[in-house]
Order: structure tokens, then C-alpha cells, then sequence
């Protein structure tokens, strides 16, 4: 039986945004996200399935907060 997972996935979403923001999405492989977000490569693949999924998340995310907070005032007016 797997073991609950012990992370929180926000957070490594976040940390994992910051490394494609530095290095590019072509540029940042599996160790430097593991490195970053202190997850081991079988958490990593089992959460996310691969760095393109991780990619994904990390964008999807990135729209919910840093986009929504640039554009809330945005939408007020309208």
C-alpha cells in the first residue's frame, strides 16, 4: 500500500514555477526540479506523471494567482 503523500503540492508548485521562470521549460531537467521542489523522482512522476505534467500544474497555477491578481482590478471596472 502506498504511503500518503507528505508534501504540499502548492508549494512545490510554486517552487517548480520558479525554476521554468529561471531556466526555461527546455533547459530545466527532472534533477533540478527535484532539487527545487525536495521531492524524490518517484513522488515526482507518481504526482505529476512527468516534467510536462508538473509544467502544466505550475502554469495552472500561475494563472489562478499571479494572472487573477493583475486582472481582479481589471474585471471590477468592467
Amino acid at each position: 500500500m502506498a504511503r500518503p503523500k507528505s508534501f504540499d503540492r502548492e508549494e512545490v508548485l510554486e517552487r517548480a514555477m520558479a525554476v521554468f521562470w529561471r531556466k526555461g521549460y527546455a533547459a530545466t531537467s527532472v534533477r533540478d526540479l527535484v532539487e527545487a521542489t525536495g521531492l524524490n523522482p518517484g513522488s515526482l512522476y507518481d504526482t505529476f506523471d512527468d516534467k510536462h505534467g508538473l509544467f502544466l500544474e505550475s502554469v495552472t497555477l500561475y494563472r489562478r494567482t499571479v494572472v487573477a491578481r493583475r486582472t481582479g482590478p481589471l474585471e471590477d471596472v468592467i
